[in-house]
């Protein structure tokens, strides 16, 4: 089953527009003008109209040395209108990534990128948690939900349907800033079993066999393929790259073009997957860190 992406994001946003609207601005920078960062800032910029929320790009010079990044990220974070800030990645290389991410308040930090807010996620303390998490959290629910209590055929249902995520095993493919160590660590009290494996490990296909659940931000094109998983697996591809032809792919090889394949396997497309979501939650942490208690 393809896991629509785009229609679990526009019911999240959904459920949003029925919330009392922040009447502050979410602010973003973009250091310099690589392309797939003003594709991923549009969406971001699409989403806050529908929501009515006013957003703010800056776009500055790769010529910025990290001080003067970090000092300006600071100045423009800092109004008392300004509700939530982000810093589209990458940076240059040059750039210290932390020490520029560590200027965003904790309070205005809905990607949760800084260390204040990374520690507060890390110890259970903070308002919100890491988009990627978020994304996990909603697409396992819905899995849940989903799936018919009363008939217990795959994996997936067996999981998510009695409410048995601890009897599964999840592997992590990938252990990055974004994607990996949050969800990891997240996922590490919640599973049975949760292995780690870098993308580049050797025999990575063997080691998908018996996972329940695979979760891949390792950024690799078509890294793994149905075939190297069971029936009732379940998908959640964070992955983002271009093939020799140019289109978009994710980590997931969900072409039938490359063999024919009706194994039942829940997974996320890409593009049409997790991005919308993680974009949606993106919002969601907006709104709950501008909440009026």
């Amino acid at each position: 089953m393809i896991i629509d992406g785009k229609k679990i994001a526009a019911e999240v946003i959904g459920q949003l527009k029925t919330r009392p609207k922040p009447d502050k601005f979410f602010g973003a920078v973009l250091v310099g003008e690589d392309p797939a960062s003003v594709n991923f800032l549009k969406q971001k910029e699409k989403v806050a109209k529908e929501l009515g929320i006013e957003f703010r790009l800056y776009q500055l010079s790769t010529g910025l040395a990290t001080d003067d990044l970090r000092a300006e990220i600071g100045r423009l974070s800092r109004p008392k209108n300004c509700g939530g800030f982000i810093v589209q990645l990458p940076l240059p290389e040059k750039i210290n990534r932390h020490y520029v991410l560590n200027a965003i308040p904790r309070e205005k930090d809905p990607d949760c990128l800084s260390e204040a807010a990374l520690g507060a996620f890390y110890t259970e303390r903070g308002a919100v948690v890491p988009p990627s998490v978020a994304t996990v959290q909603e697409i396992l629910q819905r899995l849940r939900a989903e799936s018919p209590s009363d008939v217990v055929e795959t994996a997936s249902e067996a999981g998510f349907a009695g409410n048995r995520l601890r009897e599964l095993k999840a592997v992590m493919i990938g252990a990055g800033f974004l994607i990996g160590k949050p969800v990891g660590f997240w996922l590490q009290n919640k599973v049975a079993e949760l292995v780690v494996l870098d993308a580049g490990v050797k025999d990575i296909h063997s080691k998908l066999a018996d996972a329940d659940i695979v979760i891949s931000g390792a950024g690799h094109a078509h890294l793994f393929g149905p075939e190297d998983l069971k029936p009732g697996a379940v998908v959640i591809d964070f992955g983002f790259n271009r093939n020799a032809n140019g289109k978009i792919v994710g980590d997931f090889n969900n072409d039938m073009g490359h063999g024919t394949w009706d194994m039942d396997i829940d997974y996320t497309p890409t593009p049409g997957g997790t991005g919308p979501i993680l974009v949606a939650k993106l919002f969601e942490n907006f709104y709950e860190l501008n909440r009026a208690d």
